[in-house]
């Protein structure tokens, strides 16, 4: 029978090859989908704010829903600060990343160290703690990294992130193997551990399917638009109008939303109350209007979500309807959020080596 120092010893001439295989069979891929699905949507968005924007964000919002694994769980744990000032995608992506990882029960703090340790990380604490903490001081870096929304950047993001894992991982099994002070014992019960180790349990072939990724992201892309399009306007009729808005109004605000749809508190319409005042006979209501995202993208959205097995997003409507009537409403926001729900649900691995294809 080998020995604990020659069984983490195999581990360790693995690791190279592990950390390979991650970046060939998932990061790669995925990167080159986003870029797809961010150049079909930039086509369709005519405005350059909201493609730099979606460049600088959507990455991540993207790696944050449709996970596939605990490698890409992880590193969008490690990068969804970039989100803090889009509150809604935030408050999404932050409670999609705390579903899976309360259902692998990963209960670290550091979600990047359960990629790297997880498995054996609750046992390690226990036998090795002083070379968990070590080995995870690779996961950390105070160093300013320069921030650009492009492909390459992000694909070296992720790059990075596999690699210091890799550290990660091969600096606690290392330490482990050349402690005197660890019995053979424990050793072993750590090396035996380590075939659940994340990190060791890569793909072996291709799990992205690079075209049906592209289009899951774009769909996403355009989710995030429809819940972003709904507007709180406050109103009030102006004299001899009507208190259901319509007709001449004064218009004293209106703002974005950033409550989703099925939340308790997303706000209610009220009309205006007439209080007979003689320079101000109404006080102001409020009522829920949306943008008008443009009959190009309902189609392409309409397009993406037969596509991608959602069935269709928007009613149908015929020439000249669809240029005249925008039909994007309060069930549109709501089919929006169901979207994003059930792509997270289908991408999210149900254990710390599995491995999703999306």
């Amino acid at each position: 029978m080998p020995s604990a120092t020659e069984r983490l010893n195999a581990v360790l001439i693995e690791l190279p090859k592990y950390r390979s295989q991650w970046q060939l069979n998932v990061a790669s891929p995925y990167v080159r989908a986003y870029d797809l699905a961010v150049e079909n949507y930039a086509r369709e968005k005519k405005s350059q704010a909201e493609r730099d924007r979606a460049l600088a964000e959507f990455f991540v919002f993207g790696a944050s829903i449709l996970t596939g694994s605990v490698m890409m769980a992880a590193f969008a744990s490690n990068s969804v600060h970039v989100l803090a000032g889009r509150a809604m995608l935030n408050i999404i992506c932050n409670n999609n990343l705390n579903r899976t990882f309360d259902l692998l029960h990963a209960k670290s703090k550091n979600k990047t160290l359960v990629f790297a340790l997880g498995g054996m990380l609750d046992q390690a604490k226990k036998l090795a703690d002083e070379h968990v903490k070590k080995a995870s001081e690779s996961l950390f870096s105070n160093a300013p990294m320069a921030s650009a929304p492009t492909s390459v950047n992000y694909l070296t993001r992720i790059d990075d992130f596999i690699n210091s894992s890799h550290v990660c991982t091969h600096a606690f099994l290392q330490g482990v193997r050349d402690d005197k002070s660890i019995s053979e014992k424990e050793k072993n019960q750590l090396a035996d551990l380590a075939t659940w180790i994340p990190f060791c349990n890569p793909p072996s072939g291709r799990r992205v399917d690079e075209q049906i990724l592209s289009q899951k992201m774009e769909l996403l892309f355009y989710m995030t638009a429809v819940l972003d399009s709904d507007r709180l306007v406050v109103y009030a009729p102006a004299m001899g109008g009507t208190t259901s808005g319509s007709g001449r109004a004064t218009e004293f605000s209106r703002k974005s939303i950033a409550a989703m749809p099925s939340d308790s508190n997303y706000l209610k319409e009220a009309n205006p109350r007439f209080t007979g005042r003689p320079l101000q006979p109404y006080e102001p209501g409020q009522r829920i209007e949306f943008d008008n995202l443009g009959c190009g993208i309902r189609d392409r959205i309409n397009m993406l979500s037969a596509l991608t097995g959602q069935g269709q997003f928007y009613p149908s409507q015929g020439f000249p309807e669809k240029y005249l009537a925008d039909p994007t409403g309060m069930s549109q926001l709501a089919k929006a959020e169901q979207v994003i729900t059930r792509l997270a649900t289908d991408a999210r691995p149900k254990s710390l080596t599995d491995i999703r294809m999306i």
